[in-house]
């Protein structure tokens, strides 16, 4: 009975992690994927790689490979890719988009960008090998595969040690397939974010930030972070994710000429989930192949 109410737990949030994108602990390294206006806002060329495991040690968990590649082009022009592959269950989605931005120098130490992201998610699932108790066929056990264009945008927004970003990196609400009774949609999704970054002397400095990531019948989600940075080099994070998920993280910077490093620890605190104890791994690697910008705005993914 208890193997049983588990997987119960399991199957009711796969229901609803299958409505909406992926989170991503360490956001502020990858705002390439969620917020178009970021491509381009930094020097050379930029490219991160993010593997997220969530609920390790249970089978079928969520799984996401992201990958994001940017680079400032002549004339305010920002441009960049985006690709997120989701799997989890029986589920497979991958979410492939191009992204442009213009920037705009509103005021003298105010820098804008705004963003356009335009491409499509490829999503697929097969439940022909679930266990069934009946002999009856069930039509919800059809195989799906399917294609969906979508377009997003972004603002990001910077000036001296601050930064804020808004995005609804898809625009559309779109059916998987049209044929069955309960379909799951592609939901539109809304983040607000910004931070800071104060220095305590001349070596440590402290990064807090606010993220907030609003989808439709689900409750606001927010994620509270700070980090504690020495030299800008070895930057030490909590986070807290309301009503969700605790998180440790660490971020090293320059580790190998152009190569950033960056871990996060997630423990669920919800009730039904911190019962099973599952744990998340977030692995990120960036490399930049230019020189990096002079500005301080929080980590360094928000410069």
């Amino acid at each position: 009975m208890k193997n049983i109410i588990k997987y119960s737990l399991f199957i009711f949030s796969l229901a609803l992690f299958s409505q909406q994108e992926s989170y991503y602990t360490l956001y502020q390294y990858n705002m390439n994927v969620i917020n178009p206006a970021f491509a381009g806002t930094q020097e050379g060329d930029l490219i991160t790689i993010l593997d997220r495991n969530q609920w390790v040690g249970l089978e079928g968990a969520p799984r996401t490979l992201a990958l994001s590649y940017s680079r400032p082009m002549k004339n305010n022009v920002g441009l960049g890719i985006s690709i997120v592959s989701d799997k989890i269950f029986i589920e497979k989605q991958t979410f492939a988009y191009i992204d442009f931005s213009y920037r705009l120098q509103v005021e003298e130490k105010t820098t804008m960008y705004l963003g356009l992201k335009a491409g499509g998610n490829f999503y697929s699932s097969d439940p022909s090998n679930l266990t069934t108790y009946s002999n009856i066929p069930d039509p919800s056990q059809t195989s799906i595969s399917s294609f969906n264009p979508n377009i997003g945008v972004g603002l990001y927004a910077k000036r001296d040690n601050h930064w804020f970003s808004f995005s609804l990196p898809r625009l559309f609400n779109t059916k998987r397939k049209d044929d069955l009774a309960v379909t799951a949609k592609d939901r539109v999704h809304t983040y607000i974010g910004g931070g800071s970054e104060f220095s305590i002397n001349e070596d440590f400095s402290v990064k807090p930030s606010l993220m907030f990531r609003k989808v439709k019948g689900l409750p606001l989600s927010t994620d509270i972070t700070n980090f504690v940075s020495y030299q800008n080099k070895y930057d030490l994070g909590l986070s807290i994710r309301t009503k969700a998920a605790f998180s440790v993280m660490l971020f090293l910077t320059e580790i190998y000429q152009g190569f950033d490093l960056g871990y996060a620890y997630e423990s669920p605190t919800a009730d039904r989930f911190s019962e099973l104890g599952r744990k998340t791994h977030e692995i990120l690697l960036r490399i930049n192949l230019g020189s990096r910008p002079g500005s301080k705005s929080g980590p360094k993914s928000a410069k």
